[in-house]
This record gives C-alpha cells, structure tokens and sequence, in this order.
C-alpha cells in the first residue's frame, strides 16, 4: 500500500507540465485601458485545476491576467528564453506596471530573467518559496529516476537540484515571499530523505531573497496553486500596497510541517 502511494504521489509530482496551457486574460476588449497586469509563473504544481482557482480569484479584479507556458523540459535557461518571447509576443511592455507571481521554478526563471533584460516595467513580485517543497527535485532526481527519465525531466530536475536559488536584488522592484508551511504528500512520503539534508530554515531572512515583507501561510505547495480562498486576499493586498495586510501572519507556524493538518486542527 505504501508503495502505491508513493507513486501516486510521484506521478502528480511529475505531471506539472504535462497539460500545461497558456492563459491570457484581458478584462478590456481595448488593451489600452488595462494599465496593469499580474503574471503568474506556475511551478511543479502546475495543472488545470490550478490555473481555474487562479483565473476565477483575480476575475474583475482590475488586472489582466497572464499564465504563460514557458517551463521547458530541458533547462532553465530555456524557461527564461520562453518567458522572453512570452513578454514580447504578448506586447507586456505597453503595461505601466506588471506584478508576478512566481512559484518555485518561475522563481529561479524570473530571476534570471530580469538579470538578463533589466527589471523593465516589473513593479513587484511575490515569490511562492518553502523550505520542504524547494528539496522536491533533488528528491525526484535521486529517488524517483525512472520516473523522472519517463517524463524526459531529467535535464531540468538535475538543474534544479544543483541551482541555488539567487538573491534578486533591487531598489526599485517590490518583494514579497510567502512560505509555505506544511509538506505536500509527495514530501511527506519522503520525509527521513528530506530531513537527511539538513535542518530546514523558516526564518525569512534565509530565504535569500532581500524583501520589503513576509508572510507564513498553512498551506502546502499543492494548495498554493488552488486555496486562493485562504492565500489570495495577501497577494493582491501586496500588489496593491507593496506589503502584506495587517493581518497577516509574520512568524513562523510552531508545528512539525509534516504531520496532516487534521493534528493541528485545520482542514
């Protein structure tokens, strides 16, 4: 039974750009309204389910909205050529302002994007991160091979599991990081391989990221692509303000991060 689980669990893990699509959301017929725009770049979770939470939670929120397909198979380097042609095919630049959210790869794809072609119209980010979730590919790579090799993600798990994440830093840009803080079931399964890497950090300043302000969310990377309910209210409040609101939680959660939420009393 155990073995089934881990994997199911290897196989949702696995699949995040399998049905990848590109969205493109204009809440004005005439683009020259819309000054602004919020870009999400989806991670590992990525999938159809996902991307419906996210569409319906920023619906007439006053932004367009963009998903783009830029994950490559291959490398990060592709990510952030594909997120380049994405900019100029979509015309990004005619916006004022764009707001990105980015989830861990489009993180490292962001990053590296904005050190290659400057920070352009880019106002603010806020970057999905966790402590568990960002070990994902290393985990898939060593213990999840023939998976991996079947899905052709060898290249870009093996890159990622050797690509520390680099600081992005600016004066001008406003940053956000929202850390998760429960394992997903697939890290859950692998939690003594997790721990065998050393000691998580929670505290935000090892994020490595220099940031304006923090929020800690219950939630798991999984959740994070579809409980807009609970995360996006502080998403946009950050777009909007540049910080998180004042009810947002600051410090870190004082739980073990891998037992279900039910050991808490959440859902």
């Amino acid at each position: 039974m155990r073995h089934f689980f881990l994997v199911f669990g290897a196989l949702i893990f696995i699949c995040f750009n399998v049905f990848s699509q590109e969205v493109v959301k204009l809440l004005n017929k005439d683009n020259s309204i819309a000054k602004e725009a919020i870009v999400i770049l989806p991670g590992f979770g990525d999938s159809k389910k996902g991307r419906k939470h996210q569409k319906e939670f920023f619906q007439n929120k006053g932004y367009d909205l963009y998903i783009p397909a830029y994950k490559d198979r291959k490398s990060l380097e592709n990510c952030v050529t594909n997120l380049e042609h994405f900019y100029i095919e979509k015309k990004l630049d005619r916006y004022e302002k764009l707001h990105f959210l980015s989830y861990i790869v489009g993180s490292w794809t962001l990053n590296k994007f904005i050190e290659k072609n400057g920070e352009r119209n880019i106002v603010s980010i806020v970057y999905d991160r966790s402590p568990i979730q960002e070990r994902a590919p290393y985990i898939a790579n060593k213990h999840l091979g023939l998976i991996v090799r079947m899905k052709g993600l060898k290249k870009i798990m093996s890159e990622m599991a050797s690509t520390p994440y680099k600081n992005l830093k600016t004066d001008s840009i406003s940053i956000g990081i929202i850390i998760e803080s429960k394992a997903s079931r697939l890290m859950r399964i692998f939690k003594n391989k997790t721990l065998k890497m050393g000691a998580l950090k929670w505290d935000a300043s090892s994020m490595n990221q220099i940031h304006k302000d923090n929020h800690y969310t219950w939630l798991n990377h999984d959740q994070m692509y579809t409980r807009f309910d609970i995360v996006g209210a502080e998403v946009l409040y950050f777009i909007n303000h540049g910080i998180f609101s004042k009810d947002s939680r600051r410090n870190k959660y004082n739980w073990d991060p891998f037992l279900p939420y039910k050991k808490e009393g959440l859902e």
